[in-house]
C-alpha cells in the first residue's frame, strides 16, 4: 500500500498483468492511479498464490486422509488440489472486485471524482511530525502534560512547559534529529519523576523512548456519512413491517477515516462492514503507538493499578522483536484511539527499510535501570 502510494503512477506491466486476470477498464476506470498501481500488486500476489497453493492443498488433503484411509489415489487428489486452488483463485478475483467498486464510492462521496482522490497514506514532513509529538493540540506532548497535571505542582508543571518550549525542535536545520534529540531529553525529565500506582511516569518515558526511534509517520482519510437511504419497512419482509410500524426509516453509514485503506488492506474479506475498525484493532502497537494517558489513571477512577512491571516490558519487547506485525495485547496496561489519524512504528520503519529493528532503541528498553515498581508489578 506505501508503495503504491509513494509511486502513484501505472506501469505498463501494471495494466498488462491486470488485463490478464480480467480487469480492464470497465472495473478500473475511473480509479486513481495508485489504486490501479495497488490492484495490479494484489494480483501479482493472486498469480503467485495460484501457482503455490495446489502443492500447499494437495499436502494438506493427504496428511489429513492418511489418518483414516489406506488406500488414496494421489492423481485423484492432485486433481481436487488444482480445482481448489482455481476456486481461490478466481473468489480472491471477485473479492478484488468488489473491494474496488466499495472504495470507488466512498472516494466519490468525498472528492466528487474518484480519479482525484489522494493517496490515503501521506507521510509526513518533518514540520508535520514536530507539530504531531511536540507543540500542536492534542500532540503527544500536550497529552502528557494534561494528563500530569492533575498530579503535579503546578509550580513544577509550569517549569517543564517552559522547558519543553525552549527545546522546540522546528527551527533546527535538521528537524528530525533536533526532535529526536528533544524526546530523549524529555524521557530522562520524566523518568526523573516520582511515580505511584496513579501515574507511572517510568512507562510514559518508555513510550516517549519509542516514539523517538519512530522515524515515518503517515496520516489518512477523513470519516464522512453516507447520504440517507430510505428503507420501507415493506423492503424488509411482512415480519419487520409490523414491528417497524409501517413508516419509512432513513438508514445513513458512516465511513470513518480508515475505511478506504481498511477496505483495500482487507481485500480478500467481504463479510467485514467496517473495515476501518479492523485496522484500528490489528493496528495496535505494530502501527500505532499507544497513548502516553494508558500510564495515568484518571480523576474520576483513581484506584486503578497501572501494572508496568518487568513481565510487561518483556512481553513489549518481545512483540517488537519477534513477532512485529501482531497487535499488542489488549489486557495490559496499553490504550489505543479507536480511531487513529496517524500511523508509524519503529516495527513499520524496520519493514519499509528492510532493516532490523533499532537495536539502540532495544538495548535501552533492556538494560535502563529500574525507577518504580510497585507491589503489584510482576
Amino acid at each position: 500500500m506505501l508503495r503504491a502510494c509513494e509511486l502513484n503512477s501505472v506501469s505498463e506491466e501494471d495494466y498488462v498483468d491486470l488485463g490478464r486476470a480480467g480487469l480492464g477498464s470497465c472495473l478500473l476506470g475511473g480509479l486513481p492511479d495508485w489504486v490501479v498501481s495497488y490492484s495490479a500488486r494484489l494480483v501479482r500476489f493472486i498469480n503467485l498464490e495460484r501457482t503455490k497453493l495446489p502443492e500447499e492443498i494437495l499436502r494438506h488433503n493427504l496428511e489429513e486422509k492418511r489418518k483414516y484411509f489406506a488406500d488414496i489415489c494421489l492423481e485423484v487428489e492432485r486433481s481436487d488440489a488444482e480445482d481448489q486452488a482455481e476456486g481461490v483463485y478466481n473468489q480472491r478475483l471477485q473479492n478484488l472486485a468488489v473491494t474496488l467498486d466499495k472504495v470507488r464510492y466512498v472516494m466519490r462521496c468525498i472528492f466528487g471524482d474518484p480519479k482525484q482522490a489522494p493517496p490515503p497514506l501521506e507521510k509526513l514532513t518533518p514540520e508535520e511530525t514536530v507539530s504531531l509529538l511536540w507543540k500542536g493540540d492534542g500532540s503527544l506532548v500536550d497529552e502528557l502534560l494534561q494528563c500530569m497535571s492533575p498530579y503535579m505542582d503546578a509550580d513544577i508543571l509550569n517549569d517543564l512547559r517552559s522547558k519543553v518550549r525552549a527545546r522546540d525542535p522546528s527551527d533546527s536545520d535538521d528537524i528530525q534529529k533536533a526532535l529526536q534529540k528533544s524526546l530523549l531529553w524529555l524521557r530522562d525529565e520524566v523518568r526523573s519523576l516520582p511515580c505511584t500506582y496513579k501515574y507511572r511516569h517510568d512507562a510514559a518515558a518508555d513510550l516517549i523512548h519509542v516514539y523517538a526511534y519512530t522515524k515515518s509517520f503517515f496520516r489518512e482519510y477523513d470519516a464522512f456519512t453516507s447520504p440517507p437511504v430510505h428503507i420501507s419497512p415493506l423492503d424488509l419482509g411482512p415480519k419487520c413491517a409490523d414491528k417497524l410500524g409501517g413508516l419509512p426509516h432513513k438508514y445513513q453509514k458512516t465511513y470513518g477515516g480508515n475505511y478506504c485503506m481498511g477496505q483495500l488492506i482487507f481485500w480478500h474479506i467481504q463479510t467485514n462492514s467496517e473495515p476501518d475498525f479492523t485496522v484500528a484493532k490489528a493496528s495496535k502497537g505494530c502501527l500505532s503507538l499507544p497513548e502516553i494517558g494508558s500510564f495515568y489513571a484518571k480523576v474520576q477512577k483513581p484506584s486503578q493499578q497501572r501494572i508496568y512491571g518487568p513481565r510487561t516490558v518483556k512481553m513489549m519487547l518481545e512483540r517488537m522483536e519477534k513477532y512485529p506485525q501482531k497487535p499488542w495485547p489488549k489486557d495490559q496496561i496499553w490504550s489505543f484511539k479507536n480511531s487513529p489519524k496517524v500511523f508509524g512504528s519503529p516495527m513499520l520503519d524496520a519493514v519499509l527499510n528492510n532493516a532490523p529493528l533499532d537495536r539502540e532503541m532495544v538495548h535501552w528498553l533492556k538494560h535502563r535501570p529500574t525507577v518504580y515498581q510497585a507491589m503489584w508489578d510482576r
